[in-house]
């Protein structure tokens, strides 16, 4: 009797260990599809808040194992800018560091750094974004006017209306007119708002999204296999 025991159990742990590939293939694109998803409901939500796709796209997800199939996969969702999401999904209020008394918050007014340049090398340039107080007194050779006013204060410096538009030093040669052009007269524009500290607005929800993918995961391994 036992050979013939042996021979009957083959096909059903044949069929066992098929059954079982499948509910892992399963599994395993069930938490993939739902681990993408997870990313694009994160990028959904920079884009709803009005912070443009550079932002969005440093969400990025992977799913374990890599082109393979499991009974136990999982996935994982980050983003590459963690401190900026992570101060807009809590809320964080952000204050000056390393001994400085005010945050310095740069108007429309302040330039956008150039690439390349001859600003002083200590100062680190960042292409897109706008100059810093030290890159702004560089640019237009002047310093910059503070006014403290209690927990406040603004920035101005001293400038002339560029001839197509912007702000330009305000040389001797702007200020008197040369070569037949009419003098510009200077003026004090704002560059920069100070402040003590800013709280951040909540913007992004981590936990909700999260909580419902998993959730979809184990609905759905249910709905097919349970």
């Amino acid at each position: 009797m036992r050979p013939t025991a042996r021979r009957a159990s083959a096909p059903l742990a044949d069929q066992l260990y098929a059954t079982e590939g499948e509910i892992a293939a399963d599994m395993t694109a069930i938490m993939v599809e739902e681990t993408t998803g997870l990313k694009d409901d994160y990028r959904r939500q920079v884009r709803e808040a009005g912070m443009g796709n550079r932002l969005a796209n440093t969400w990025r997800s992977e799913s374990y194992p890599k082109g393979g199939r499991s009974l136990n996969p999982a996935g994982y969702v980050w983003s590459n800018a963690p401190a900026i999401i992570d101060a807009f999904s809590r809320g964080a209020y952000i204050r000056p560091v390393n001994g400085a008394k005010w945050l310095w918050i740069p108007t429309r007014n302040v330039p956008a750094r150039r690439r390349g340049g001859s600003y002083a090398s200590s100062v680190k340039r960042s292409n897109g974004t706008r100059m810093s107080p030290e890159e702004v007194e560089l640019h237009f050779n002047a310093e910059l006017q503070i006014v403290i006013d209690g927990n406040k204060g603004e920035a101005f410096i001293d400038v002339v209306s560029g001839l197509s538009g912007g702000y330009r030093r305000a040389t001797a040669g702007r200020t008197q007119g040369r070569r037949g052009m009419a003098p510009r007269k200077s003026r004090p524009v704002l560059m920069f708002t100070l402040t003590r500290g800013v709280r951040m607005p909540r913007l992004f929800d981590l936990d909700g999204p999260a909580q419902q993918r998993a959730a979809n995961v184990a609905r759905r391994i249910a709905a097919k296999w349970g």
